[in-house]
């Protein structure tokens, strides 16, 4: 027996040992979270975490542009500073007094900077790499930027701001295909981006970044002015959105996580009504733009695709499909700004499955669809004198 099998039937020995004599497998879970958050803990420390508002106040070496524009978020600039990549996102750094300090806003979009759960992931040791020089970069790259729904709505006000503010400088961008098209889409030349790679480290003149700002809680002149520009810049580089080739009903269909199990009977029922499946990941963003925008009845699973919400006109139908173990109606802001009648049918209970979790798929129940559908249908002709009963042929 050679010296790989030997050490590999010592591993499988262990790890069945382990499993019969721990009991279940998530208390290794456990004490791999509890070795996670402390070695984010010696990251912390080690790289001199700190909040970038604090330190400029501290050590007055940039500029703090509070509530910018008139939004509620802050505006930070900060001379001779760093920006390192760490996996998909990157950190903003800066020496001082011959310490190095790295700036928590720069560390993501989903914990709170207070929170215990934040992830202090390790930067580029900046002694060992010589950094690319550059004027000016704005930091539009974080941890969830390769998300749909996150990047329509943590990142593109940022994008939106600095373009109203008539910056001329660079974007550091995450390396996704969401970056990609919305760039294209935008028409910013890409001489002025700068794609995150590992190992890249920059060191810029100027450095801009936000404070702490997630989509979820995006509302107000921020959330309409970010639709307003998103639908303005598009039709002008594009044409119109509005193409009544499109179809009036859709049914967005999910192919990722949490999918409905019975699609298949949802989709027959919801095309006898007049509607069209859509599946966006076979659709450029244009497109996905195009499909809410035309539609007047949308049905989707919750998911990233319903930040295509946003591109909606005012007044439109919606039926949002929770499973039971993941209810988010993270839209709510975007309901309320265009005036949507928005509907929820979440899994029953009685089709839930003990082993479920967040991610799982799950199973609508096709009688409260179709009656909703009927429901729907019956408000919109009184609503709007339309013409409802008649499938669209479109």
């Amino acid at each position: 027996m050679t010296k790989k099998k030997i050490v590999k039937k010592i591993y499988q020995f262990l790890r069945l040992k382990l499993k019969r004599n721990l009991g279940n497998i998530r208390l290794i879970r456990r004490l791999k979270r509890k070795h996670v958050k402390r070695v984010s803990e010696l990251n912390k420390k080690k790289f001199n975490f700190v909040l970038v508002d604090d330190f400029i106040r501290e050590n007055s070496c940039g500029k703090i542009y509070e509530n910018v524009d008139g939004y509620d978020i802050n505006l930070y600039e900060l001379d001779n500073a760093y920006i390192s990549n760490c996996l998909n996102c990157a950190f903003v750094q800066k020496i001082s007094n011959d310490e190095l300090y790295t700036f928590k806003e720069s560390a993501g979009v989903i914990a709170r900077l207070d929170e215990p759960c934040m992830n202090y992931a390790p930067p580029f040791d900046l002694k060992n790499i010589t950094p690319i020089e550059e004027d000016e970069v704005c930091l539009l790259c974080y941890l969830l930027g390769e998300n749909y729904w996150h990047y329509i709505f943590d990142i593109i006000p940022r994008l939106m701001i600095m373009i109203k503010r008539g910056y001329k400088g660079k974007f550091l961008v995450n390396n996704t295909w969401c970056a990609r098209q919305f760039m294209e889409l935008l028409k910013i030349p890409t001489d002025r981006l700068i794609i995150n790679q590992y190992g890249l480290v920059i060191k810029a003149k100027k450095v801009y970044l936000y404070s702490e700002m997630y989509g979820i809680e995006l509302s107000g002149s921020l959330l309409s002015d970010t639709r307003n520009y998103l639908i303005s810049e598009v039709e002008k580089n594009y044409g119109k959105l509005e193409d009544k080739t499109f179809p009036k009903r859709i049914y967005v269909s999910r192919v990722a996580r949490r999918k409905i199990i019975n699609e298949a009977e949802i989709i027959e029922l919801l095309e006898d009504k007049g509607f069209k499946v859509v599946i966006p990941e076979k659709n450029s963003v244009y497109e996905q733009m195009k499909y809410f925008y035309n539609a007047e009845i949308i049905v989707t699973p919750h998911g990233a695709n319903c930040a295509n919400l946003l591109f909606a006109q005012e007044g439109v139908s919606m039926v949002e499909c929770f499973g039971h173990m993941w209810i988010n109606p993270c839209m709510i802001n975007t309901v309320g700004l265009l005036n949507i009648d928005y509907n929820m049918i979440c899994e029953r209970l009685a089709d839930y499955k003990d082993d479920a979790h967040k991610f799982s798929d799950y199973i609508i129940n096709p009688y409260i669809m179709e009656n909703k559908i009927k429901k729907i249908i019956e408000y919109r002709v009184l609503a709007y004198d339309e013409d409802y009963l008649i499938p669209n042929e479109n």
